[in-house]
């Protein structure tokens, strides 16, 4: 009888103390997730390849242009074009979104290293 029920605790526990993270799944709306999702890709093996660890990964950057990034969260390509120093998401018609603070982020390490990758 006991062992019963220390196996119903035992499985509630452990569905208990499962790790998820609904932070990564969802959608870069702030420049703070932006600068997050820059960390995550900047400090990963791969960052070519879009996981759960890379929520946006760069496909394209052309200083005081335009970043080309892609979303794995939505599925698709972001463009962020920069106008007179000022980036603005095309994709969410923002200027402070998840994509324009990872365009950001670019663009200071682009200034202070003269390039993107190491």
């Amino acid at each position: 009888m006991f062992d019963k029920q220390d196996n119903k605790k035992q499985a509630i526990n452990t569905k208990r103390n499962k790790v998820s993270y609904p932070e990564l799944m969802t959608h870069c709306d702030t420049l703070d997730l932006g600068t997050n999702a820059f960390i995550q890709w900047l400090s990963s093996k791969d960052k070519k390849s879009a996981t759960t660890n890379n929520p946006i990964i760069l496909k394209e950057f052309v200083n005081n242009k335009y970043s080309m990034l892609y979303d794995i969260n939505l599925g698709h390509y972001v463009i962020v074009e920069t106008h007179d120093g000022v980036p603005r998401c095309r994709t969410c018609n923002a200027d402070d979104c998840g994509h324009v603070g990872f365009s950001i982020c670019l663009k200071q390490k682009y200034d202070n290293d003269g390039n993107i990758f190491d």
